[in-house]
């Protein structure tokens, strides 16, 4: 036959005599090409090196457990001691040596934690600084980074991590793992804060201080923690007054810098990372800090100054959270990116049923004396600019900054809550890699007394309409307040009506005990908090004010009555009077004693300083000093300003011929100008003379002036202002004593002007003037925990917790607002016309009416008035034990200014109630004298010379036709003692409908929302106006603008100083009901101060039948409350020191502690302005208008409100009388004009916890998700793999089973399904012209989704064999167990498990104990069960290893019988209940194969006698580690020391035929060789039968020294047909071979098989056969005994099928159509065998 090369690999798919030319049937330990086209002998194995430092036996107890290849022929190898310390271990194999990098203790803190049932995969890069980093991955430990550099270069010991003094094995996490948690404080040193600081460029926000840790590989963690907001406004602590320290628009320049304090630090890392969140109107920006270097510290400032040069960053690297997974199946990067894929998380702890037992209970923390002010005349008038600021009592008070909400550390650590509002809590955990676990619901308290009742009290008769709201769901806890009731731990019941919780495990309820009960099935509960009808929550627990005699103003007007006052001109100037031109006379000299002189005269002008009536009378010389006569006319003007207009008083003229007075002298020419009578001496003295006359009256008003101005008609000389002359006389026997003048003046000249002034109103004495000081104790308001429970098995898994509440969104909101009560007052009266108007139709015409009819609405009064200008209603009103219906006066109607809604101008549409909370009795001030400014009035007048009606204009005041009056009256309302309303006080319905936002200066008609009428608030503010519902009214008091009688204070009789609300001239604000020096109103029923003003304190409340729904969704705040580390034994389920209360905690991170606080709401004083102008027949024009000003709870920090503009003034900022003249003319409530910066609002929702899901939406385990790393920089230091950003992932179908593997091949990642295979798009590229590749896609393999490579209905191509999975250069290898196929896919998928081998893997994949119902659920050649493979660089092929266990013929027996069962739970099988190890020999064998295929020629190649449990390899060899030695390695049998401790290279001509044996000079026995085995089918002639005569084959061998020699190199060779065979025959030089020319040339072989006399039915017939005869049997081979015993890939001879005693005569040739030929070589030689080709001696038979 023709010469047989062999070029088409291993083929096992056909029959034999069907054999493919050019292939073989079998091989085993063969290799091609090591010349081209030759088969050959493999090379063995040689002891490369030994894990282990024991140089001998290395150790034998550890196993390679994962491996990977990394750069510079090294690897990483990842071991695990099985024997002994159990132990893990790092190393590298580098130049054939092995060297542990970290091995740290078994079972203790720093243990890696790995398991043989757990491979490790693994991938690497070199980092920017030339660091060798691998990633790697075990799916049961957290995927890890580890710098092996960094390692070799920093380590102590090998059990010492990088040099670390902790050594916390977390830091390897490739999330890194931050430890210890930092905790961010604020410096409060009690009396002042350090932590808001000058020197600093911060612009007007908040800020967060976000911090990580950076380790020595610039390695970052995720943002482990972020602070509580820290407000910067302009303004400073010690800011006077206090209530200057407002907010600023954002973004406003200040010098403010903050600095943190940080405890808690993790030693382990170098740095510290800081990066400060600002929020600024709607941004957020970020900034990043050099990073800080902790080193060896545990405390540590951050300060930020805004000046520092830091880099801008990103939030979303902040907030957006870098994902944690705490296991991956997979790992694989591709273009500079890390891919996990089959991810878990474990952000569960199972706590939630712990949870359900934690009780809450409220707790207040005291501030006295609560941000003071002082109410003083000075104060409330120019806001402190003639007094020293906080001048009382004469003295100069000091303000404690820390009594506030203005106070940083306030803000920062004590918010609080909304009492009577309804909160949702939370726990969470700090997990130990600085992660946050879920957060758990913790529920409200349980019900008691009928709490969740619809049934009310009888003696509370309002409740009976409450009932309305919602007939099925309005219950007693949403109205009663029953939080101090026994058992209630001052807290209200609440539950939502229709969330329930799940019927679950976790809604069971446990403590230390176990479960104590159930929350299944039940309503959702939430955390009602008291309200201030429980005494002992109430927000406001005591008052400090007191009154003093004011210090007054220092530029107070005085009282005049006919003051004189005169001036003169006594100067040394010479005031020219010009030529043509009008210019001011002067009369400059003072001589006056009044104080207020120099006020009112300023030496040519006149002022009026108030109201004033003024007389004038004056007398003015002139002279010139050369010439007479001829000077022309001197005219002189006496002339007022009022209101801006300017007119004539008086005047006079001195003619050119009066200037000839002889008296004077001859060089001087005097005359005079006076209002005077005729026959005036020139020598009248007007301190005495009588003559010159006084002026008619002129009333002026503040501002007004008169002034004197003079010029003449000629130029030729020159005129003067005469000065006051220096006679020896007056004429009238007086000796005036003047100056001395020059010669050149007249000597007796008199030039003054002389006024009388008599104020227009009577001033207060200055002594009725008080001051007042703010002071008040306030309460705020938080919780405490009890019952915190912690599992002594969760202590492991965390380092702490926080407390978190769920963000109070406007629709969870029952508590909508709180402020003062401004009522409405019903009025039936013409609208549009006065109460002073002209009565005729002249008025009506200018004022334009719209109706002449009287109409009824509500006045949007700025205060309220006296009590008995409201209607009478029957209303309820509270006792200690009841309510009584009385017919007394009260409101119906209010506005209700809240903060929040006025600026939000949120939805009220849920409001339906009000709570009342405060009756507050109020300081009231009469306001200080305010003044409209004047405009353009007209009217109607006749004209006297017509008799006809013409309009006139003028500019001032009118009140007739224009209603238009000059004064403004107002008051100032200010709480000082606030009344708790009873418990039992009966909240008060919103009538149907009747909500609405009031407009303001409008007239708003809201007939149809059910106000019964109008709502008058023309010039009035925006506001919030509801309607009570009948009988729900609230009492008006007694509260009365004007005192009790004319003695209303002991020394104001007859006068009208005791009310407010009044229109005084010139006076300053008037306290009307002052303090007596105990602080107390006298209880004198003549005085009775404590009535005067009276404002209710109201919440503006929903009813919601639920919140917070549901309990999984809710975006959560930190409260800033955590327990960290130590502290974590007192809740610690089993310590000696537990005790489960926070509130029994002494301290707290170093801080002491006084509850859980951390809240949305602030403690404020809230000024509320407000105004109206009347414009109805009864009521006169005067504008009405009031500041309020009160504590109230809001969850806006009141105190940073601020003003840009006078259209944004507000009361304290702004002082009182400014903005009353303001308010009302200007709309200070409205949405634009109400400043405040919503920053300063903030609560910490960064980075916080996630509520646990309910039910199954729980989900830990991503079967199907792969997540991506940042893309990696490789000038950076920063390592992007360890960033795994939130939404970088992308989840796969589930329809193809779980994700197995992640590769990598030909520039495009592979998702690997358990049943299907998909490639990544986004990198796909076209062939352009040229031959160039042009990429098409985005480049991000994520932008779509990935394609299925073959799309089946059932899918193609998966994988459950992920260690089998190995990426060549020829394509991505692996195995389909599950179809029992092996593909390779390159440029396509290839079968390559069909090409000649389909039917041998469709047996062989399968697992031997498949048949007795093992069910394949171990993927892990390591532990027993699984498929490896490694690429063979040097022949360049692929190596699959199966390992197994089978079942030993005892197992076989017993299964038979039914003793030995599968049990799918244990994954074992029990013999009975016994659970049986698969490591049990009794029960269980060893086996497995190896095979390979050579991509390069798509070829199956061999079998191979090598089964290691793991593999690895360089870029020029691989190797391999073994199991197959017991342990302790038994040297004297095993021809090995190192055995299981060996690393093994293979391709060792050295030791060709040895497998893991080194050789020993211990040894006993002969090595054992495994043999090269090739069997070749030749069936050229296969359609005749053919008598084979020889075998030749052509053979290159080569001996160790590679010299070739002339040896036939095999040692034996086999010869089979269908039904013969020759047995393994030994090959014997010259004996049944020899050489040939290029040939080898075995003959001397015959049939061997066994043959008997076959008697079976088929050979015995009783027919006569052929021959004439009858069958007698027939002499076959064996028909019961295979020729092979085929086992895997073992396939040795069956010795059963042969008789080697054949008598000769017996021994057939071998004939038939084909004939198989194994060639065999020992090893023993070790020489190198090249087989290159096969031919056969045969001819046909013919018989």
């Amino acid at each position: 036959m023709a010469d047989k090369r062999f070029i088409k690999g291993l083929f096992k798919d056909t029959a034999h005599i069907d054999q493919p030319e050019g292939s073989w049937r079998y091989a085993k330990n063969a290799v091609i090409n090591n010349k081209k086209g030759s088969v050959s002998n493999e090379g063995g194995t040689e002891l490369a090196g030994h894990l282990g430092q024991n140089t001998i036996t290395g150790a034998q107890g550890d196993k390679v457990i994962g491996k990977i290849q990394v750069d510079n022929n090294r690897a990483i190898l990842f071991v695990k001691n099985v024997t002994g310390s159990f132990r893990s271990e790092i190393g590298i194999w580098a130049d054939d040596t092995y060297t542990i990098l970290y091995t740290p203790v078994a079972f203790g803190p720093l243990d890696l934690n790995f398991n043989v049932l757990n491979p490790i995969e693994g991938t690497f890069k070199i980092d920017a600084k030339g660091d060798l980093v691998v990633y790697f991955t075990d799916d049961l430990n957290p995927p890890r980074a580890f710098n092996v550099d960094r390692q070799l270069r920093d380590r102590t010991s090998i059990s010492n991590l990088y040099g670390l003094v902790n050594n916390q094995i977390e830091i390897l996490n490739l999330f890194p793992h931050a430890g210890s948690v930092p905790h961010i404080e604020l410096d409060d040193l009690i009396t002042h804060q350090a932590s808001v600081l000058e020197g600093g460029g911060l612009l007007t926000g908040v800020y967060y201080l976000a911090l990580a840790y950076v380790d020595d590989d610039f390695v970052a963690t995720n943002f482990v923690t972020v602070s509580n907001p820290i407000s910067i406004v302009d303004e400073f602590d010690h800011t006077v007054p206090s209530t200057k320290k407002d907010g600023a628009k954002e973004g406003s320049q200040t010098t403010k810098a903050i600095k943190w304090k940080v405890s808690n630090l993790n030693s382990d890392y170098r740095y510290l990372k800081a990066v400060i969140i600002r929020k600024m109107g709607d941004a957020t920006e970020a900034f990043k800090l050099s990073n800080i270097d902790i080193l060896s510290v545990t405390t540590k400032e951050v300060v930020f100054t805004g000046i520092e040069g830091s880099s801008p960053a990103s939030v979303e690297d902040v907030i957006i959270d870098t994902t944690s997974y705490t296991t991956a199946k997979t790992i694989q990067q591709l273009d500079n990116v890390l891919y996990l894929g089959n991810v878990t998380s474990d952000t569960d702890l199972d706590y939630q049923k712990y949870a359900n037992n934690i009780k809450l209970r409220s707790v207040t923390k005291s501030i006295k004396n609560f941000d003071e002010v002082y109410a003083t005349v000075d104060n409330l008038q120019t806001g402190f600019l003639d007094t020293a600021v906080n001048n009382f009592g004469g003295s100069v008070q000091t303000v404690d900054p820390t009594k506030s909400y203005r106070y940083a550390p306030n803000i920062f650590k004590f918010k609080g809550y909304t009492r009577d509002e309804v909160y949702a809590f939370y726990i969470a955990f700090i997990l130990k890699d600085g992660s946050t676990s879920y957060a758990y619901h913790i529920p409200g308290r349980s019900p008691q007394d009928g709490e969740n009742s619809g049934s009310f009290p009888s003696s509370l008769p309002l409740y009976n309409d409450f009932k309305e709201i919602n007939p099925q769901y309005a219950k007693q806890f949403h109205f009663i307040d029953s939080s101090a009731a026994a058992g209630a731990r001052q807290m209200n019941y609440w539950e939502n009506a229709t969330e329930q919780y799940p019927n679950t495990d976790n809604f069971d309820i446990y403590d230390q005990n176990g479960n104590i009960g159930t929350l299944r099935n039940q309503n959702v509960r939430h955390h009602h908090f008291p309200s201030n009808r429980n005494a002992g929550r109430k927000s406001i627990t005591g008052t400090n004010c007191e009154s003093a005699q004011s210090q007054g103003i220092s530029n107070a007007a005085s009282t005049y009555n006919k003051l004189n006052l005169i001036f003169y001109n006594q100067t040394d100037i010479e005031w020219t009077v010009k030529d043509g031109t009008w210019s001011n006379a002067h009369c400059p000299t003072d001589l006056n004693t009044h104080p207020d002189s120099g006020l009112l005269w300023n030496g040519t002008h006149f002022t009026a300083n108030q109201a004033m009536d003024v007389k004038v009378r004056w007398f003015h010389q002139y002279w010139q000093t050369t010439g007479t006569y001829n000077v022309g006319d001197v005219n002189t003007e006496c002339r007022k300003v009022i209101s801006g207009v300017d007119s004539l008083i008086n005047q006079d003229t001195i003619g050119n011929s009066n200037f000839n007075i002889p008296s004077c002298g001859s060089s001087s020419k005097l005359d005079y100008n006076s209002q005077a009578t005729a026959g005036l001496g020139l020598d009248w003295n007007p301190n005495t003379g009588s003559d010159l006359k006084y002026s008619s009256t002129i009333h002026l008003e503040p501002g007004d002036k008169i002034y004197w101005r003079h010029d003449r008609n000629k130029d030729n000389r020159t005129v003067y202002q005469a000065k006051y002359g220096n006679g020896s006389g007056d004429g009238n026997g007086n000796n005036q004593q003047y100056s001395d003048i020059t010669d050149d003046d007249c000597p007796n000249s008199k030039t003054f002007v002389q006024f009388e002034i008599t104020s227009s109103s009577q001033q207060i004495d200055p002594t009725y003037l008080y001051d007042a000081k703010i002071s008040h104790d306030v309460d705020i308001l938080g919780f405490d925990l009890h019952d915190v429970r912690i599992p002594s098995n969760l202590v492991s898994k965390i380092q702490g917790f926080r407390i978190y509440y769920a963000k109070r969104k406007h629709g969870d909101k029952t508590v909508l607002g709180q402020s003062p009560v401004l009522p409405m007052r019903k009025v039936v009266s013409q609208l549009g016309i006065c109460k002073e108007a002209d009565p005729g139709p002249d008025s009506a015409q200018v004022l334009g009416t719209l109706q002449n009819a009287p109409e009824e609405f509500w006045s949007a009064d700025p205060s309220s008035l006296s009590y008995w200008a409201y209607d009478n209603y029957s209303l309820y009103e509270e006792g200690n034990t009841g309510a009584n219906l009385l017919s007394k006066e009260g409101y119906k109607v209010m506005n209700l200014p809240i903060f929040d809604l006025l600026k939000t101008h949120n939805s009220i549409s849920s409001a339906t109630h009000i709570n009342i909370e405060y009756i507050s009795r109020n300081l009231v001030f009469n306001a200080p004298t305010i003044e409209q400014d004047k405009k353009m009035v007209s009217k109607i007048e006749e004209n006297d010379s017509s008799g006809i009606d013409q309009i006139t204009e003028k500019w001032g005041y009118d009140t007739d036709f224009n209603c238009y009056p000059k004064d403004i009256e107002g008051s100032i309302h200010i709480g000082q003692e606030y009344g708790s309303p009873y418990q039992i006080t009966m909240p008060r319905m919103i009538g149907q409908k009747a909500k609405t936002y009031l407009p303001g200066d409008s007239i708003f008609d809201v007939r149809s929302l059910g106000f019964g009428g109008k709502l008058f608030n023309e010039f009035g503010e925006t506001g919030l106006a509801i309607g009570l519902k009948d009988m729900h009214e609230l009492s008006a008091y007694y509260g009365r603008m004007e005192p009790y009688n004319s003695n209303g204070h002991s020394n104001w009789a007859g006068t009208n100083w005791g009310y407010f609300g009044y229109a005084h001239d010139s006076t300053p604000s008037i306290l009307v009901n002052p303090l007596n020096w105990l602080g107390n109103w006298d209880s004198n029923s003549s005085y009775n101060g404590a009535n005067r003003s009276k404002s209710w304190i109201v919440n503006l409340k929903a009813f919601k039948t639920d919140v917070y729904k549901s309990i999984d969704s809710q975006e959560l705040v930190w409260t800033g409350f955590e327990v960290l580390e130590d502290d974590l034994q007192y809740f610690t389920i089993g310590h000696t020191n537990a005790h489960f209360k926070t509130e029994s905690l002494g301290t707290v991170n170093g801080e002491v502690h006084e509850g859980i606080f951390g809240g949305d709401t602030y403690i404020c004083r809230y000024g509320v302005s407000s105004a109206l102008t009347p414009n109805n027949r009864n009521e006169v024009s005067n504008p009405q208008k009031a500041i309020h000003y009160h504590i109230v709870e809001s969850q806006d920090n009141i105190n940073f409100r601020h003003t840009e503009d006078d259209d944004s003034v507000y009361f304290p900022q702004t002082p009182a009388k400014n903005v009353l003249k303001t308010v009302g003319v200007k709309d200070l409530s409205s949405e634009t004009n109400l400043r405040y910066n919503d920053n300063y609002s903030e609560v910490n929702s960064f980075r916080t916890a996630f509520p646990l899901p309910l039910t199954d939406s729980l989900q830990n385990d991503f079967p199907t998700r792969t997540h991506r790393s940042a893309k990696a920089d490789t000038t950076s230091l920063l390592d992007n793999y360890r960033v795994f950003l939130a939404n970088q992932f992308k989840d796969l179908p589930k329809n193809r089973g779980d994700l197995w593997k992640l590769s990598s091949f030909n520039n495009l990642l592979y998702f690997h399904m358990q049943e299907s295979l998909f490639a990544a798009k986004g990198k796909q590229s076209m062939q352009m012209k040229d031959g160039s590749d042009a990429f098409v896609g985005s480049g991000d393999i994520f932008a779509q989704d990935p394609d299925e490579v073959i799309q089946t209905e059932g899918g193609y191509g998966g994988t459950n064999s992920q260690w089998s999975a190995l990426t060549t250069r020829y394509g991505y290898f692996f195995v389909d167990f599950k179809s029992r196929k092996v593909f390779l896919m390159g440029e396509s998928l290839q079968e390559i498990s069909a090409v000649g081998m389909e039917e041998w893997f469709k047996t062989n994949l399968k697992f031997e104990l498949e048949e007795y119902g093992y069910i394949p659920v171990y993927d892990n050649p390591i532990f027993g069960f699984g498929f490896t493979s490694v690429w063979d660089p040097k022949n360049r092929r692929i190596i699959l290893t199966k390992r197994e266990y089978g079942p030993t013929q005892h197992f076989i027996t017993l299964y038979n019988l039914g003793s030995i069962t599968y049990n799918a739970s244990t994954k074992r099988f029990q013999n009975g209940s016994l659970k049986i190890e698969y490591t049990d020999v009794l029960y269980f064998k060893f086996s497995g194969w190896t095979v390979s295929y050579t991509p390069e020629s798509k070829t199956w190649t061999s079998f191979h006698d090598y089964i290691p449990y793991i593999y690895f390899n360089t870029s020029t060899d691989f190797y391999s580690l073994t199991d197959k030695y017991s342990r302790p390695v038994d040297s004297s049998l095993n021809f090995t020391l190192k055995g299981n401790a060996g690393i093994w290279r293979h391709n060792s001509g050295k030791n060709r035929g040895l497998l893991y044996q080194e050789g020993s000079k211990f040894c006993t026995e002969d090595p054992v060789y495994a043999s090269f085995e090739i069997e070749f089918i030749h069936n050229e002639v296969k359609s005749t039968d053919t008598l084979i005569s020889n075998v030749s084959f052509v053979l290159e061998t080569f001996n160790q020294n590679n010299i070739s020699v002339l040896e036939h190199g095999f040692t034996d060779f086999l010869l089979y047909n269908t039904l013969q065979s020759s047995g393994s025959t030994e090959l014997e030089y010259m004996v049944n071979t020899r050489r040939i020319g290029n040939s080898w040339t075995i003959n001397k072989f015959r049939d061997m098989a066994a043959v008997s006399n076959n008697l079976s039915s088929y050979y015995m017939s009783n027919r006569i056969n052929l021959i004439g005869g009858i069958n007698t049997g027939t002499l076959t081979s064996s028909s019961t005994s295979s020729m092979f015993s085929v086992n895997g890939m073992h396939e040795p001879i069956n010795n059963v099928y042969l008789n080697l005693a054949k008598t000769w005569d017996q021994q057939k040739k071998f004939v038939d159509k084909w004939i198989g030929i194994r060639l065999i070589c020992d090893n023993k030689q070790n020489n190198l065998l090249n087989l290159y080709s096969t031919s056969v001696g045969a001819r046909k038979v013919h018989r």
